[in-house]
């Protein structure tokens, strides 16, 4: 059974944040846009971070503003219910502006959790 603890779904968000990096590592967007694996891979990426975040508590969620909640949920919604509506572009975006500036809010919560534990 998969664990629904906070540090487990920031644990999800950071692992598809650095795979993402990984992905894409080098890659323009003119081949990422003629590559069916690696688009791919970023919306499913993009997917997880939408779902993780959504299982957060809106407590834990209120104590770092500067993540955008509201956006990376939504997101999970368009890839789910209107996946039509998003464009290469944007999730190239995703992978190469929002995510690397949400990393370092994650490993922030990730640290302070595992300071609340000892």
């Amino acid at each position: 059974m998969a664990s629904k603890s906070p540090r487990a779904r920031l644990l999800h968000i950071r692992d598809e944040i650095e795979g993402v990096a990984l992905t894409i590592r080098g890659l323009s967007f003119a081949r990422y846009q003629d590559s069916y694996i690696h688009r791919r891979a970023v919306e499913r990426a993009v997917q997880i971070v939408s779902e993780a975040a959504g299982a957060l508590s809106p407590d834990i969620q209120s104590r770092y503003p500067d993540a955008p909640w509201p956006s990376i949920i939504g997101i999970g919604n368009i890839l789910r219910h209107e996946y039509q509506r998003l464009d290469d572009k944007q999730l190239w975006e995703i992978a190469t502006v929002h995510m690397p500036k949400l990393q370092p809010i994650i490993l922030r919560m990730l640290d302070e959790i595992e300071d609340s534990l000892r």
